[in-house]
C-alpha cells in the first residue's frame, strides 16, 4: 500500500532530521543531578511531522484503512474459481434376483468393485449465477455377465445456473464488492479528517507552549520587580526614609508572585507533556524528558480572508461531505439490493453431459470426446417463500437507514455553516482583541512608570505601586494570549474549511 502521508511540503528534510537526532540524544543521554533539564528547538512545522509519522491515533486509522482493504479482497474472493479433485473405491456384495445374473453366475451373490476419480472446477459469475463443469471416470468390476470387465466409464458435464429475477445483474451481484470499495474511501477520507484533527491539536498546544514561555518570563519579570522593590524598600527604612511596614508589602507582593511562577513553570510542563502525546516520541523518557522550546513566532497581522468564498470552500473541500456522501452510495445500492431480494428466485438451469464406455480409460475418454453419447436437459427453477417477511422487513430497514443518511447529510451542511460562521468570528474578535490589549498594555505601561515616579517621591505606598506593577503583567499577558489565540483562531478556520491539510502540504490518498 502507498504511504497514506506522502510529503510535507514545508518542512525540509534535514531540519526534520536534525530535530529527531537531537531530541534521541538528548533522551538517551543519562541526566545529572542538580542539572538543568536540556531544551530542544522545535518548529511547528517539525513538530507536525513528526508527529505525522508517530501519533497512536494516525497509526491507527492506517491500520483501519488495511483492514478495509483487506475486507475488499474477502468480498471480490467469492468470484474466485474452486477446483476439486478427488478419488474413492467402492466394494459391495449383495443378494440379486436377477435371473441373468444368477444363471450367468451359478450363485445369487453379485459382487462390485469401483474406483472413481473426479475432477471439477466451479466458479461465481460476476453477472450472476454460476457455473460448474465436472470430469469422472469409473473403473468397474463385477462377478456378472458383463461384455468385458472390467469396465472403464466417464462422462463430462457441464452445469450453468442463472437468475432471472432475484440476483440478476452486476449491480446485485457485486453489490458488497462496490460496498468495500467505497469503504476504503470511506476510511481514507475519516483518515483526512483524523489527520486535519491532529494538526488544530498540534496547531493548538504548540501556541499554547508558546504562550506558557511568555507568561512565564512576565511573571518572572513581575518577580524581579517585587524583588528590586523589596531591596529598594529595605534600604529607605534603614534611612529612616520609609516606615518598616513598607518592607512587609514587598515582601508578600514578592511572596505571591513567587507563587505565580511556580504555576507558570508547571503549565509549561503540562504542555510540553500534551505536546509530547501528541508527537509520541521514540524511546520517550518518563522521568526527565528533554524541554521542548518553540522557535515559530506568532503571526500578529491580519490574514485576508474572504469571507464571501469562505463557506462555500468548507461545503466542498470538508472530509465529512465526502464521507457522508459516500455512506448516501453505499446506503442506496444496499437499498437497491434490498428491492432486488423482493423478487422470487426464478433461475434458469443447463446442462450438458457427455457420456463414454469402453475396455480401458483410453476408449471411455475417446467416446466423450467423440460426442456421440451425451444428454442435455434445460428448465426453470422457482422459489418463493410464503410472506417473504424477512426480505420485506430488510427492504424497509435499508429504506429508513437511507432516509437517516439523507437527514445526516443536512445536519452536517447545519453543523459546518455553524463551525465556520463562529471560527470567523472568531478570528475577527481574536484579532481586534490585539489591537485593543496593545493599548492597553501601552497605558499600563505609561501608568507603571508615572507611579514609580510618584513612588520615588512619597506620593504613593509599595502597595499603589505593586498594583501598577501587576496591572501592567496582566496588560502584558492579555496581549501575548490574543496574539497567540488569533494564531489558534486561524487553525481554528482552515480546520472548519476543510484547508489545514493544505496549508501545511500534507498529501493523504483519495
Amino acid at each position: 500500500m502507498k504511504p497514506l502521508l506522502s510529503r510535507v511540503k514545508k518542512v525540509h528534510k534535514s531540519g526534520f532530521l536534525s530535530v529527531l537526532m537531537a531530541l534521541f540524544v538528548i533522551i538517551q543521554a543519562p541526566s545529572l543531578s542538580g542539572a538543568a533539564s536540556p531544551s530542544v528547538p522545535l518548529s511547528l512545522t517539525d513538530a507536525i511531522t513528526i508527529a505525522l509519522e508517530n501519533n497512536v491515533d494516525i497509526r491507527i486509522e492506517r491500520e483501519t484503512i488495511r483492514l478495509r482493504e483487506l475486507s475488499l479482497t474477502l468480498e471480490d474472493a467469492q468470484f474466485d474459481p474452486a477446483l476439486r479433485m478427488g478419488t474413492r473405491t467402492d466394494r459391495s456384495t449383495q443378494t440379486t434376483s436377477s435371473t441373468i445374473d444368477t444363471t450367468v453366475l451359478g450363485t445369487n451373490k453379485l459382487k462390485q468393485t469401483k474406483v472413481n476419480f473426479q475432477a471439477g472446477l466451479k466458479q461465481r459469475l460476476r453477472w450472476g449465477g454460476d457455473y460448474g463443469l465436472s470430469l469422472n471416470q469409473t473403473r468397474s468390476t463385477r462377478n456378472s455377465g458383463q461384455v468385458f470387465n472390467p469396465t472403464f466409464t466417464g462422462d463430462a458435464v457441464l452445469t450453468v445456473t442463472q437468475p432471472l429475477l432475484q440476483g440478476l445483474g452486476r449491480e446485485i451481484t457485486q453489490g458488497l464488492v462496490h460496498i468495500a470499495q467505497t469503504d476504503i474511501t470511506i476510511s481514507r477520507t475519516a483518515f483526512r479528517s483524523k489527520v486535519s484533527t491532529l494538526l488544530f491539536d498540534i496547531n493548538s498546544t504548540y501556541w499554547d507552549l508558546v504562550f506558557q514561555r511568555e507568561n512565564l518570563k512576565v511573571k518572572q519579570q513581575a518577580l524581579q520587580s517585587a524583588r528590586q522593590l523589596l531591596e529598594a524598600n529595605r534600604a529607605k527604612v534603614e534611612l529612616g526614609l520609609l516606615a518598616p511596614i513598607e518592607i512587609l508589602v514587598a515582601e508578600a507582593g514578592a511572596a505571591s508572585r513567587e507563587e505565580s511562577v511556580v504555576i507558570a513553570e508547571k503549565e509549561i510542563e503540562d504542555k510540553e507533556d500534551e505536546l509530547r502525546r501528541l508527537l509520541n516520541l521514540p524511546e520517550q523518557s518518563l522521568i526527565d524528558p528533554p524541554s521542548l522550546h518553540p522557535t515559530d513566532k506568532p503571526m500578529d497581522t491580519e490574514r485576508p480572508i474572504e469571507r464571501g468564498k469562505t463557506l462555500k470552500v468548507a461545503l466542498t473541500r470538508r472530509p465529512e461531505i465526502e464521507e457522508n456522501h459516500l455512506n448516501l452510495r453505499n446506503r442506496a445500492l444496499l437499498l437497491r439490493i434490498a428491492k432486488n431480494q423482493l423478487f422470487p428466485s426464478l433461475d434458469f438451469v443447463g446442462r450438458l453431459g457427455l457420456n463414454g464406455l469402453g475396455q480401458t480409460y483410453a476408449q471411455g475418454f475417446d467416446q466423450i470426446t467423440s460426442k456421440e453419447s451425451f444428454r442435455w436437459e434445460v428448465g426453470l427453477e422457482l422459489q418463493y417463500p410464503i410472506g417473504n417477511r424477512r426480505a420485506r422487513a430488510n427492504f424497509k430497514k435499508e429504506k429508513t437507514e437511507q432516509n437517516k443518511a439523507i437527514l445526516a447529510q443536512t445536519k452536517i451542511v447545519q453543523q459546518i455553516t455553524l463551525e465556520v460562521k463562529k471560527a470567523l468570528r472568531r478570528v475577527r474578535t481574536d484579532f481586534h482583541r490585539i489591537k485593543t490589549t496593545r493599548r492597553a498594555r501601552v497605558l499600563a505601561e505609561r501608568q507603571l512608570s508615572a507611579g514609580t515616579e510618584r513612588f520615588s517621591l512619597g506620593l504613593i505606598s509599595s502597595n499603589d505601586l505593586l498594583e501598577f506593577q501587576d496591572d501592567l503583567a496582566e496588560a502584558r499577558v492579555k496581549a501575548l494570549k490574543a496574539v497567540l489565540d488569533y494564531n489558534k483562531s486561524l487553525a481554528s478556520l482552515d480546520g472548519a474549511t476543510g484547508t489545514l491539510l493544505e496549508k501545511y502540504g500534507v498529501e493523504t490518498p483519495s
